[in-house]
């Protein structure tokens, strides 16, 4: 079962899942479908398809301007669907394993390139994704502790920016590379001399292809 398998990421995973034999692939699209910030949703979907894997790849992101926008939103819908999901997993005896996607906004703002896992804790992410980053990585925590308590055999794993088919181009909520490909496109368009861009222009970024992941 693959959560989010209707978004960016959740597309490339399914159509990498439908090439092996031996795993039926059962995906659960967006909130409109499968709202999972609601507990009775999740344990009704493990009900019905009875999933022995389960890839949670939902998220509510996007780029800065959303951002700043929403963050309230972010930080709550995130935690609700990730701690529903943990827990009714915990309980559903069938499943034989969880696998989470975290997020790079979880990294402190200054942390070296490229990344390393024991970085994480050294420091507070770059306040504009803060609370996204900091909701994944209480679920991440979270997962630890069930795996502790529980015995609860999970995984969570942290790409990079992401980037491919698929993205999102919408100018408010784009990550930084659909955001770079509007902005240049719209100035050849419109014959503009320069672009604008965000940022001080010292910040480094790691980017990987979404089919790569």
């Amino acid at each position: 079962m693959v959560t989010g398998a209707n978004g960016f990421l959740g597309k490339a995973v399914c159509n990498k899942i439908k090439e092996l034999e031996d795993y039926k692939l059962i995906p659960l699209n967006g909130k409109a479908e499968w709202d999972l910030t609601k507990q009775k949703y999740v344990d009704y979907a493990l009900q019905q398809f009875d999933p022995d894997i389960l890839v949670h790849l939902a998220a509510v992101c996007g780029g800065i301007g959303i951002n700043r926008e929403k963050p309230g939103q972010f930080m709550y819908d995130n935690l609700s669907m990730g701690m529903n999901l943990i827990e009714s997993c915990r309980k559903y005896e069938k499943l034989q394993k969880f696998v989470m996607v975290g997020t790079v906004c979880a990294y402190p703002k200054i942390t070296p390139v490229p990344f390393k896992e024991e970085d994480i804790w050294n420091g507070y992410p770059e306040e504009t994704n803060a609370p996204y980053g900091i909701a994944k990585k209480t679920l991440m925590e979270l997962l630890i502790a069930y795996n502790k308590q529980y015995d609860f055999n999970c995984t969570n794993l942290i790409p990079v920016n992401m980037y491919g088919p698929n993205d999102n181009f919408k100018p408010w909520s784009s990550h930084v590379i659909p955001a770079l490909i509007l902005k240049i496109d719209r100035a050849i368009d419109r014959q503009y001399k320069q672009i604008e861009l965000w940022g001080t222009g010292n910040a480094s970024r790691e980017f990987l292809y979404v089919d790569d992941c």
